[in-house]
């Protein structure tokens, strides 16, 4: 062959090595979009279900989200979230942690993180979390009240105080309903803060507000008659207390109570 014959011979190889290539790449495009198109259709029937609240339900459609589509942060989210609400915290901790990776700006994936790790008891850790949410965004109450409740669990009181009474002032002027809002367990952690501190008065108050906004609640009135108990007035303890059981015939604190007023 001459070299004229060579050379289009490698003319054409590199043609077709050209077309095969184009071929192959236009081939692995199309499968990209493809997937892409079959996570965000997963990711939006699970999406669907943790609206309606089936967090079970929306857990299998977004791990197969994921599973098509790693970098599918919202999705991550989600379904941390929706562990969360199934009371798999565990799960919960780690699909924060890793969105975190991927968003560490995101405030809300810290918050989420915090609650995960609340509910395992993890306070210490818990309030780390919250921590780094407030400092994204400081008006954040969610993590707000996560930061209280961790100092309040881990039985730093003084420290916790200031954030629950701040908090408190912000929750009222709102009718309460059922189930209990933030704003009452807000309340209630507050109220016990200032009995643990020592400050009956307070604390009476505070869970007399509570119990006017919500009779129907055990704690209120438990923590109502413990504080007259600390303050010796036993008749209005012993009412208060009993009400509580009324209300919850299985309440330990209350009975508990009720046993230091006999003689």
């Amino acid at each position: 062959m001459d070299k004229r014959g060579e050379m289009g011979m490698r003319h054409r190889v590199i043609l077709l090595s050209l077309c095969v290539a184009m071929l192959v790449g236009g081939c692995a495009a199309a499968a990209q979009i493809r997937t892409s198109v079959q996570a965000q259709s997963a990711y939006t029937d699970g999406q669907d279900r943790y609206k309606a609240r089936d967090y079970a339900g929306a857990i299998p459609y977004l791990e197969k989200a994921l599973s098509l589509q790693p970098d599918l942060d919202d999705a991550e989210a989600l379904l941390a979230w929706s562990y969360y609400h199934t009371a798999n915290y565990a799960e919960a901790t780690r699909h924060f942690r890793q969105a975190i990776v991927r968003q560490p700006k995101w405030e809300g994936l810290h918050d989420g993180l915090g609650w995960s790790r609340y509910r395992m008891g993890r306070y210490n850790l818990a309030l780390e979390s919250f921590r780094q949410a407030l400092a994204l965004d400081p008006r954040y109450r969610d993590a707000g009240i996560g930061y209280a409740y961790s100092l309040f669990e881990l039985g730093r009181y003084a420290e916790a105080l200031p954030h629950l009474e701040r908090l408190t002032r912000e929750g009222d002027g709102g009718a309460f309903q059922a189930p209990l809002s933030d704003a009452e367990n807000v309340r209630s952690r507050y109220a016990w803060t200032l009995f643990y501190l020592g400050d009956y008065a307070k604390a009476r108050e505070q869970f007399a507000k509570g119990v006017a906004d919500r009779p129907d609640w055990s704690g209120f009135h438990n923590g109502l008659g413990w504080t007259y108990l600390r303050l010796g007035d036993k008749a209005r303890a012993q009412q208060s207390l009993q009400r509580a059981l009324q209300l919850n015939p299985d309440l330990a604190d209350a009975k508990e109570g009720l046993a230091q007023l006999r003689p």
